[in-house]
C-alpha cells in the first residue's frame, strides 16, 4: 500500500469506529462524484496567514510589535501568568499586533494585541484549557500597554525574534477533515492527487518549516482530527529549531476559540 493509501485507510479506521454506518464502496467514482468532492474542497478553502521569525533587523526597544520568545506587553499591574496546574510561571511565546496582519481573522478582528504564553515543561500541552499550561490573552488598544516579561534576549529559554506575516494564503482541510465531506467513492479512491497536489496544497507546504506561526486556515494535523466541542480554530505554532521551540517529534500546537475561553490540543510524530 502506498502512502497515501495508508493515509486514507487510518482515516477510515478511525472514523469507522465512530460512525459504523459508512457504507463499502467499491469501484471507481464517477465523474459527478468526482466534481462533487472538488466543489466540496473548493467550499471549504480558508485564509490562512504564515509567521517567520528573524529574517530582518530587530527593533529591540519596541514591545508594541509582532515578538516570538518575549518583548512583550500587557496591562499596567498585571504580572507573568502563572500555570493553575504547575504553580510555574508562563514563558513567553508569541505575541501578535494585529495591524500589521495582511489580513485579520475574525477572531481577532476587535484586538490590536494577542499574547501567548507558555509553561515550556508542560509541552506537548494536549487537550488543556487556558489557565493549564498555556495563556492567551488580548487587548483592545495598544494605548497605555506597558513592558510584562523578558525583554530583548533577556531569557535563556527562547530566544527572541521579531515576527513577519506573509500575505494570507488560500488552505484547504487536512484529510481527516474533508474525508466524510465527500462522496465515499472518492474518499476511498486510490487516486488522491486532486486533493494532496492541489493548488492549495502546493502554496501552504511553501511556508511549512519556515514560518512556525499561522493564523487562520486549517489545523494540519498529524495523527488524526481532534476538535474541541464548539471550537473555532485560531493558531497553529508548529515545531521550530531556530526559535528553540519543539512539541514531541516535530509537531504543532493549535489554539481554538471556544464558548468558555481557549482550548488547546497538540499532534506529533
Amino acid at each position: 500500500m502506498d502512502v497515501l493509501g495508508w493515509v486514507r485507510s487510518m482515516v477510515g479506521i478511525r472514523n469507522r469506529r465512530s460512525q459504523p454506518n459508512v457504507p463499502q464502496v467499491n469501484g471507481s467514482p464517477t465523474d459527478p462524484e468526482m466534481q462533487s468532492a472538488l466543489d466540496r474542497l473548493q467550499e471549504m478553502i480558508r485564509p490562512a496567514v504564515f509567521g517567520k521569525i528573524g529574517g530582518e533587523r530587530p527593533q529591540k526597544d519596541n514591545r508594541a510589535a509582532s515578538w516570538w520568545g518575549g518583548n512583550f506587553l500587557g496591562l499596567e499591574g498585571e504580572t507573568v501568568p502563572i500555570c493553575e496546574k504547575s504553580g510555574r510561571p508562563m514563558h513567553p511565546l508569541v505575541q501578535i499586533r494585529v495591524d500589521e496582519l495582511p489580513e485579520t481573522p475574525d477572531a481577532l478582528s476587535k484586538l490590536a494585541l494577542l499574547n501567548i504564553w507558555i509553561d515550556l515543561q508542560d509541552i506537548p500541552l494536549n487537550e488543556a484549557e487556558n489557565g493549564n499550561g498555556f495563556a492567551v490573552r488580548t487587548y483592545p488598544s495598544i494605548a497605555d500597554l506597558v513592558p510584562i516579561g523578558p525583554g530583548y534576549r533577556e531569557s535563556v529559554d527562547l530566544p527572541t525574534f521579531p515576527v513577519t506575516w506573509s500575505a494570507n494564503v488560500l488552505e484547504q482541510p487536512s484529510w481527516d477533515d474533508i474525508a466524510f465531506e465527500i462522496p465515499a467513492s472518492v474518499a476511498r479512491s486510490n487516486n488522491a492527487e486532486w486533493f494532496f497536489k492541489s493548488q492549495y496544497a502546493t502554496e501552504t507546504n511553501k511556508h511549512r518549516g519556515t514560518s512556525p506561526v499561522k493564523l487562520g486556515g486549517w489545523p494540519t494535523w498529524i495523527q488524526g482530527e481532534n476538535w474541541p466541542a464548539d471550537g473555532e480554530f485560531c493558531f497553529q505554532i508548529d515545531s521550530t529549531d531556530k526559535g528553540r521551540f519543539y512539541v514531541g517529534d516535530s509537531g504543532s500546537i493549535y489554539l481554538f476559540r471556544t464558548s468558555t475561553g481557549w482550548a488547546s490540543r497538540s499532534d506529533f510524530y
